[in-house]
Parts: C-alpha cells; structure tokens; sequence
C-alpha cells in the first residue's frame, strides 16, 4: 500500500498533509516532525543538506514510496542534492511566485532568511523583473506559529508590526509552510490582496506521481507523526488532530 513520507521542522507541513487528506489522497502517512533542528529556516546550505539527508535515510527505513518535503526553506536548500542521493521521488514546495506575477504587481513574499536568499526563488524573481517584491523579515514568524498556534493575538500582533508599512499589496506569497497558520491573520491586515499558497500544487504533483506510477492506493488514511526532539506536548496534540480532522499516532525521539 502507498506510504508518504514527509518532512518538516515542525507542524508548518502538516497544513500541506490537510491539503492532501482534504483532496481525497488516501495513504499511510509518515510525517517527520524535525523539531530537533528547528528552525530550519537560520540554517546554511550544507546544514540543510546534511539534515535532509539524515532524514530521508529514516523515511526510507519507514519504506516510503515518496517523499514530500514540505518546506520551502529545505527545498530551496537541499532538495536538487536528494534527488541526487535517492532513487524514489521526492516532491518540494517552492514559493508560488509565478502566479502571483501573473495576477499580481506589487507582492509580498513571506518566507524564511534562507528561502529568500535560494539561488532557485532569486532565479525565479530574476524572471520577472517588471514586477515589485517586497522581503519582510519573517525570521522570527515561524518560531512564533510554533510555540503560540493557539494564540493568534500574538501572531497578529507580530504580522502587524512587521507587514502594516508596505501599502499598495496585490499579491502575498507564502513561502513558508508554517505561515498557512497564520493566513488569516495575514488577510486581516491586507484583505483585498490574494494569498497565494503551494498546498494546492503539491497536491497535484503528488496525484501525478502516484498516477504515473500506478502505486496502490488503500482506501482509508494514516497518519504517523514522528518528532525528533523533545516531545509534543499534549494541547498541541490535539491541536493537531482536530485541524486534520483525524486521529494521529505520535512517537517521540526518532533517533
């Protein structure tokens, strides 16, 4: 039976697993849920290498089908050298920038130090050079989802601050999974812009790839979460279980 593996520092990933179970993409998921190494979003290429490596060898012990890294910042900094190392397909999330220029002229990208400074997103910006990106620092934003994901007050707050001074936004990219936490608070401040997210464009390549080749489906979900680090404490547990909208099995300290 098809089994997905993922990967993210934390729970930003699991807003692209929702996309996946909202779509009908039955499987035995196995979630990675690196919080040893969080943030991802500070770390250099070769740490990100090195960590996407190790993870995918523990994804691999799990027999994984495909692999779904389901953040940008490992994407933008690991994902061309693992598909380089591994012979089963691995599906990335990158910035949705070409359609926010094809809707949009002046746009924000939310995304993490390292994402933003990727040769792969500034070869993208580079390809459309009469539109307007404005790079907030969102260094801190994806620490802050993790810790206060029930507190959306302090999510605003910070958002506010940060994203009030940039008038005349069309177009706001998400080019962190962890920031489809906070949409809606991103849409309180701009709500006439269009938020643009990756979720529905990994769900489709996922589709494609499954398709292609011909894995067999099962007719009901799983999901494992396995962290790395400390445990997840209980409140986000369930947290976790009602946004899904199905029970998870967690184990800790995957070593």
């Amino acid at each position: 039976m098809l089994k997905i593996g993922m990967i993210d520092s934390g729970m930003g990933g699991l807003s692209v697993l929702k996309g996946l179970v909202d779509s009908g993409v039955n499987a035995e998921y196995y979630y990675l849920y690196d919080n040893k190494y969080h943030p991802y979003g500070s770390k250099s290429q070769s740490e990100l290498v090195a960590i996407g490596y190790s993870n995918m060898q523990k994804l691999i012990d799990f027999k994984v089908d495909i692999v779904i890294i389901a953040c940008n910042t490992l994407t933008a900094g690991a994902v061309s050298k693992l598909r380089g190392m591994f012979d089963i397909p691995i599906i990335g999330v990158e910035p949705p920038i070409k359609p926010a220029t094809m809707q949009c002229e002046n746009i924000l990208l939310l995304a993490t130090p390292s994402t933003v400074k990727s040769d792969r997103v500034m070869e993208m910006m580079h390809s459309f050079t009469n539109k307007s990106f404005y790079f907030p620092d969102m260094s801190k934003l994806a620490n802050l989802i993790e810790e206060n994901y029930s507190n959306k007050d302090i999510i605003y707050r910070f958002l506010a601050d940060n994203l009030s001074k940039y008038k005349n936004i069309q177009g706001i990219v998400i080019g962190c999974t962890h920031y489809n936490f906070a949409v809606e608070e991103i849409q309180k401040i701009y709500p006439k812009s269009k938020v643009f997210s990756n979720t529905a464009g990994v769900v489709k390549r996922t589709q494609y790839i499954i398709n292609k080749n011909k894995f067999i489906v099962p007719n009901y979900l799983a999901v494992k979460v396995y962290s790395t680090g400390n445990e997840i404490d209980i409140e986000k547990k369930y947290f976790l279980c009602d946004y899904l909208g199905l029970g998870i099995e967690f184990y800790e300290n995957l070593k």
